[in-house]
């Protein structure tokens, strides 16, 4: 596995450093969003009135989609940024599988490519807070899609592994490999980077940043390959039992 690009570097550590940069953000974010609400708010007042010109609704129009994307993207910073709490307990994949595999089928339709999971038997329960594991797993799955569509039989497959038989030790191994250009270790290590995006200027390029720090506030690490037109996410899943 040494041609993996890991994102050790975005392991956040617990001091009071963090905890003043958590409370000072989580304000930030708050009166950011009281902002974006009032001016959704007075917008869609204008828009309710029938009498303004074409000019007039389209730029209330922009102004109500540009608060509402604001705070798309503040709820994405709290995550990228270690800001949402994660309490990590035993986490039986029979009961999360269900729900994993139709987000992740719901993520790849709308991009309109194939999508495959494959599950190991003998799988032990996973030391995960349940609810940040969905989120960092969906994030990866999300760029895996977005990455995948722009080829032609596009596809996002998702594998897990018991203990030992992807790599040794005891984590459990999940990989996601999806149809991609090829990238060096460079352009890899620059994928976990906040604001890096190589998708156009609809997308926040924060979404590995985030899965990144999630994966280090769980105790997991997460890597990144790419070799003959494939991206492999790897994530190992320190197990519970």
């Amino acid at each position: 596995m040494a041609d993996f690009v890991f994102a050790d570097d975005y392991n956040l550590g617990q001091n009071s450093t963090r905890r003043f940069y958590e409370q000072f953000l989580k304000g930030y974010i708050h009166k950011h969003n009281n902002l974006m609400g009032v001016i959704q708010g007075f917008s869609s007042l204008i828009l309710y009135d029938d009498t303004i010109n074409e000019e007039v609704r389209e730029s209330a129009e922009q102004m109500q989609s540009s608060a509402k994307v604001a705070t798309e993207l503040n709820r994405e910073i709290m995550g990228a940024s270690g800001c949402g709490r994660v309490e990590v307990g035993v986490v039986k994949l029979s009961d999360v599988l269900p729900y994993w595999k139709g987000k992740c089928e719901e993520i790849c339709a709308a991009s309109e490519v194939n999508f495959t999971l494959t599950v190991r038997e003998n799988l032990p329960p996973l030391a995960a807070d349940s609810g940040k594991l969905g989120e960092l797993l969906f994030h990866l799955v999300r760029n895996a899609a977005e990455s995948a569509k722009d080829f032609s039989q596009g596809s996002v497959a998702i594998d897990l592994f018991p203990p030992g038989e992807a790599s040794p030790g005891t984590n459990v191994d999940l990989f996601i490999r999806n149809t991609s250009a090829d990238l060096g270790p460079e352009a890899l290590q620059r994928a976990f980077v906040p604001f890096e995006t190589s998708k156009g200027s609809e997308h926040f390029g924060i979404g590995l940043t985030a899965a990144a720090v999630l994966a280090g506030d769980m105790g997991m690490r997460l890597g990144l390959r790419c070799a003959d037109g494939t991206m492999t996410a790897w994530l190992a899943i320190r197990s519970a039992g």
